[in-house]
C-alpha cells in the first residue's frame, strides 16, 4: 500500500476538530420578497427545501454532518486546479464599474497547502455521501495526478470507476510551445459496489448497420438465425462512452453568465442523469455560478449548493429565478437561501446587493 505524506496532512483531525469547536451558526436569508423570491419558497414539496449556502465549505460540511452524513447521492466538486491565478471579474452596476475578485488559486505555501486543503475538504464531504453514492471530482492538466491519488487514497483503488475526458473543441489555444489543452478530466469514485449508474445513450449522425450481438455464458457473441446466418440490425444511437465531445460555453450561450469558471450545462446535466433518479440529492461545494443546482432542479433532483463568493451566490440565485419564472416552472422543491450572518455579510445584505441588477463578466 503507498501512503501519501506532505507537510501538514497529519494534523487533519486537529485542524478539523478547531474548525467544529470554532463554528459558526448558520440561518436563512430573507430576502425582499417583491422581486419573485416568493418563487424560492413556493414549491409543492414542502418535505424538502433546496439549500444554497453563502460560506466556507468546511464549516457548512460541519454544520451539515449531524442531520446530512451519509445522505447525498452524488456530490459534483469542481475544485480550485492548482493553476497559480487568481480569477477576476467585471462588474456593471448602472453607470458604475470595476473590478474584483471571484476566486483565488494561487497558493502561498504551494503545493503542499493546496494538497492539504483539498484533502481536508474531501474527507469531510465523503462523509456526507450516501453508501450508494458518487462523487465526480472535475480537475485539468496542473494536478490531476495529484487528486487521482488523493482520491485513491480516502475511497480505494477498487472504488474507482471512472476518468471521464471532457474534451472542448471550441476552445482557442494561443500556445506555440505545446500542443492545444483541450480536455479535463472528472474522476470518478463510489462509496460502494452498489451504486446508481444509468446507462445513457447518445444519438449518431446517421443510422448505421451493425452485427447484432448476444450475451452467452458472460461472454458478448455475434447473434446468428436459424440458419446460421449473422443477424444485423439498424441503428441510431450508441452507448455514451467515457470521452464526452461537449463545448465550454461561449458568451453567446443563453447560459453565459460571465463567471470564469463556469461549465457546460449539458456536461452536468450527464452526470446527474448518469448517478441519480429523480428526487434524490445532489450537492455541489463550489457551486460557482450554478450549473449543478440548474442542471438538478431542470432534471427534479434535490440539491445542496455551497459557495463562499457573494458573486456566485448571487448569479446562482438569479439563474435559478429566472429558469423558474421565464419557464413558468411549477418547482417541485422550494429554495432558501443560508449564511453566517457576519458583520460583513449583515451590510451586504442591507445595502441590498442580491436585489442589484449587476452585470457580470469574466475579466479579459
Amino acid at each position: 500500500m503507498v501512503d501519501l505524506i506532505w507537510n501538514g496532512k497529519e494534523q487533519l483531525e486537529e485542524s478539523i476538530d478547531y474548525i467544529q469547536n470554532n463554528l459558526t451558526s448558520f440561518e436563512r436569508v430573507e430576502l425582499n420578497s417583491k422581486l419573485k423570491y416568493d418563487l424560492i419558497v413556493n414549491g409543492k414539496n414542502k418535505d424538502w427545501i433546496n439549500k444554497l449556502f453563502w460560506g466556507d465549505n468546511l464549516q457548512v460540511a460541519l454544520n451539515l454532518l449531524p442531520k446530512f452524513k451519509g445522505q447525498i447521492d452524488l456530490l459534483y466538486l469542481d475544485p480550485p486546479f492548482f493553476s497559480g491565478t487568481n480569477y477576476e471579474i467585471q462588474i456593471y452596476e448602472g453607470d458604475k464599474e470595476f473590478e474584483t475578485l471571484a476566486y483565488h488559486d494561487k497558493w502561498q505555501g504551494g503545493l503542499d497547502v493546496y494538497l492539504n486543503t483539498i484533502y481536508q475538504q474531501f474527507y469531510l464531504f465523503k462523509k456526507l455521501l450516501s453508501p450508494q453514492g458518487l462523487i465526480f471530482v472535475h480537475v485539468d492538466w496542473h494536478a490531476n495526478h495529484y487528486i487521482r491519488a488523493i482520491l485513491d487514497d480516502l475511497f480505494g483503488i477498487n472504488n474507482f470507476v471512472n476518468s471521464i475526458v471532457w474534451y472542448y473543441y471550441n476552445k482557442y489555444s494561443a500556445g506555440k510551445y505545446n500542443l492545444p489543452r483541450a480536455h479535463d478530466t472528472i474522476f470518478v469514485y463510489s462509496m460502494s459496489d452498489e451504486y446508481a449508474f444509468n446507462e445513457l445513450r447518445i444519438p449518431r449522425k446517421k443510422p448505421i448497420k451493425q452485427l447484432k450481438r448476444v450475451m452467452v455464458n458472460g461472454t458478448l457473441k455475434n447473434a446468428k438465425d436459424e440458419n446460421g446466418k449473422l443477424i444485423y440490425r439498424i441503428v441510431n444511437d450508441k452507448k455514451m462512452d467515457d470521452v464526452w465531445r461537449i463545448p465550454c460555453m461561449q458568451p453567446a450561450s443563453k447560459q453565459w453568465t460571465g463567471y470564469p469558471t463556469q461549465k457546460h450545462h449539458r456536461l452536468l446535466e450527464r452526470i446527474i442523469k448518469i448517478g441519480t433518479h429523480k428526487g434524490d440529492l445532489v450537492a455541489d461545494f463550489y457551486c460557482g455560478s450554478g450549473t449543478t443546482l440548474y442542471a438538478a432542479e431542470k432534471l427534479k433532483r434535490r440539491w445542496i449548493g455551497v459557495d463562499n463568493s457573494k458573486y456566485a451566490i448571487y448569479l446562482t440565485r438569479k439563474r435559478l429565478l429566472n429558469y423558474l419564472h421565464k419557464k413558468n416552472v411549477n418547482n417541485l422543491y422550494p429554495f432558501e437561501i443560508i449564511t453566517d450572518i457576519t458583520e460583513k455579510r449583515q451590510e451586504i445584505l442591507q445595502s441590498g446587493f442580491f436585489q442589484k441588477e449587476l452585470i457580470i463578466k469574466r475579466k479579459k
